[in-house]
């Protein structure tokens, strides 16, 4: 708003004080596609040789005129004093051969140039152009088609991911009721605040939505929990992973006194891992199989040595 009140008024101009050039009437004093800058001009300071921007023709309100009229920057070549004292300019564009054929009221002057930028207008008048406006109209359809596309692609990976939740709750790998709670974090997980869920699983896939998971091609592979070293459900994107561990999910759900807290004061691992690496993970993911496989035997080493 401020650019908008500001320079009329430091200049002295009723309209804003830039103008483009279109055409080649003033060469080589101003080319097609410079911007001008001007300011306001009072009829005592206009004499032969002053340029100066003017209306053809004016509405009485200036600030529509400025949005529909052209405004025509010519040399005035000479001063008309009417009877009555207005004051009118005759005019020619320095490239011209002839003088305008009509002559320009005073109150039609806008102001004099004062100073130019080189060429800095041309994509304006390219946009003004019936090139230009095809131009606009195709990649404002183009961007349309783009987001229409990328939201289409997000539903269906939604409906696919809900998909495999579906198939784990049929198969009872996990609760109807968890199911529904998965549903609705996959529904509205772009709009949750991560850190208002009182459910690490929920939050973290909320969090796994909002860095783009479903935007990117995503695909379902086994993996096994870091926390309970159960079999768990990895959906693997090409920067990042979700880990869906159901057993997991299930227990932070329970009240906070059935479970002990940790004693370093921190929540369990999160579930989303960012920055994806394939060799790093693969390791991790070996490693923990390994503890895994060792702390089983270990278990079955006591309970042999027990009996």
């Amino acid at each position: 708003m401020i650019l908008l009140i500001v320079p009329p008024l430091m200049l002295g101009t009723r309209t804003y004080p830039f103008i483009v050039v279109d055409g080649s009437s003033m060469n080589p004093t101003f080319l097609n596609g410079d911007i001008l800058l001007y300011r306001g001009v009072s009829p005592s300071q206009i004499t032969n040789g002053t340029i100066i921007a003017y209306m053809p023709t004016d509405t009485g309100l200036p600030a529509l005129d400025y949005l529909v009229m052209p405004i025509v920057v010519h040399r005035v070549i000479g001063i008309v004093v009417q009877p009555d004292g207005t004051v009118y300019y005759r005019t020619k564009g320095d490239n011209n051969q002839f003088d305008d054929p009509s002559l320009v009221r005073s109150s039609q002057v806008l102001g004099t140039p004062v100073t130019d930028v080189p060429l800095a207008g041309l994509l304006v008048l390219f946009l003004k152009s019936p090139q230009g406006l095809v131009f606009i109209i195709g990649a404002a359809v183009f961007l349309y088609i783009a987001k229409y596309d990328k939201e289409r692609g997000k539903e269906k990976n939604k409906k696919e991911l809900l998909a495999i939740l579906a198939r784990m709750s049929l198969n009872g790998e996990m609760t109807l009721k968890q199911f529904e709670e998965f549903k609705l974090a996959i529904e509205f997980g772009e709009e949750l605040p991560p850190q208002f869920l009182k459910n690490p699983v929920h939050a973290s896939l909320a969090e796994w939505m909002k860095s783009g998971g479903l935007t990117d091609d995503w695909k379902e592979e086994p993996a096994k929990c870091p926390n309970c070293l159960q079999a768990a459900t990895m959906i693997k994107g090409s920067k990042d992973y979700f880990l869906l561990c159901p057993r997991c999910s299930e227990r932070q759900e329970a009240p906070a006194s059935s479970a002990p807290a940790p004693e370093n004061g921190e929540g369990p691992e999160p579930f989303v891992k960012h920055t994806w690496n394939d060799g790093a993970t693969r390791g991790v993911m070996a490693l923990v199989a390994a503890l895994g496989r060792l702390i089983r035997r270990k278990s079955r080493s006591e309970e042999d040595v027990g009996s």
